[in-house]
């Protein structure tokens, strides 16, 4: 049986681009659908699999461009030619790929990870769109019998009460622990992730920190934060790296800030699998997955994060290490694959 695998993008290696990973292990032979793709961008698996797009892989060659183009991803999706030989499909949705047009022979399974790949909030005029968009997208989902999703939060946010919930993973193992025994451990700095990271709030948590005499190190993309950067010299920016060199900077943070809005913390579950506490935005989301070793920072203002800080600096050291990196370690790969072989082997 010749099997399709469809994702919104792939444009940028991300959280969700692992468990495309996954997935395509599952299937040696198949192929993948997507929206936009750029040649070359994603490493791997990935770029030795047929690989077809719609008209916007021409237009949009950034993650950004595709939000541009927001209000044209109906008519994107829906010319998506899909080949007559695909009998399954299986869809990774991040909101706008669930939308293709399948012959009505075609099995199909729906595995919703995320709905908020463009944030309409940050549109300007594509704004206008939103009804028509937004409508297209939620009737797209009847087409499918059986759906799954990645957490209880979206399970409730899109009103699918039979959903099956089969929550993500990342890469554990690029997460290496070292004993405590092995290394005599100085717990000498904050580790800042820049994702989903504005001026404010780096400046903000960066200022505290720096205040109380504490050593700052960045990681992640950081162009939107070159003029915030200048004005903290003394921060190490390290730059966006893999997952092998963020467990390195972790090892010996007192804690790591992570401040993602993306579908699942994979960040902050890979600090605790480094054995050091994280603290996050409070948020749902958030809340349902992260419920060990974990400071929730409501807003980005200075009584806040100095509650905070002051809160890491009177347990960091005391924290059980290896009992961070057991919860860490939870949702695992071979966890993710299990869960999705069962929910493909019952709804065929």
């Amino acid at each position: 049986m010749k099997t399709a695998i469809c994702i919104d993008s792939l444009l940028e290696r991300e959280e969700s681009t692992f468990l495309l990973e996954m997935v395509l292990n599952l299937f040696p032979n198949s192929e993948i659908y997507t929206i936009a793709h750029r040649q070359g961008s994603i490493l791997g698996t990935i770029e030795t699999r047929p690989i077809v797009s719609s008209f916007l892989s021409h237009k949009a060659k950034k993650p950004h461009l595709l939000r541009k183009n927001y209000w044209i991803l109906p008519s994107a999706v829906k010319a998506i030619p899909f080949h007559p030989s695909i009998e399954k499909v299986i869809v990774l949705s991040r909101g706008y790929i669930h939308g293709l047009n399948f012959p009505s022979h075609v099995k199909r399974f729906l595995y919703i990870v995320d709905w908020n790949l463009v944030d309409s909030s940050s549109l300007g005029w594509q704004k206008v769109f939103g009804p028509y968009v937004n409508e297209w997208r939620e009737k797209a989902l009847t087409k499918y019998q059986k759906i799954a999703v990645s957490s209880e939060s979206l399970k409730e946010l899109l009103s699918l009460p039979n959903a099956e919930v089969i929550q993500p993973t990342f890469r554990t193992e690029e997460y290496s622990f070292v004993k405590d025994e092995d290394h005599n451990f100085l717990f000498d700095h904050h580790l800042i992730y820049t994702h989903d990271l504005n001026q404010h709030q780096f400046r903000s948590v960066a200022k505290v920190l720096l205040d109380k005499g504490e050593t700052v190190r960045v990681m992640g993309p950081f162009e939107h934060l070159l003029d915030v950067k200048k004005e903290f010299p003394q921060i190490d920016f390290a730059g966006d790296h893999c997952e092998a060199t963020s467990a390195m900077y972790s090892h010996q943070a007192k804690a790591i800030w992570s401040f993602s809005t993306t579908f699942f913390p994979a960040k902050a579950f890979g600090a605790l699998c480094t054995g050091r506490p994280v603290v996050v935005i409070d948020n749902k989301l958030n809340r349902e997955f992260l419920t060990q070793g974990t400071y929730f920072m409501s807003e980005f203002n200075h009584d806040t994060i100095n509650s905070i800080y002051h809160e890491i600096e009177a347990s960091y050291l005391s924290m059980d290490r290896r009992a961070l990196r057991r919860f860490g370690l939870k949702w695992n790969e071979r966890l993710f694959k299990s869960r999705m072989v069962k929910f493909l082997e019952k709804n065929e």
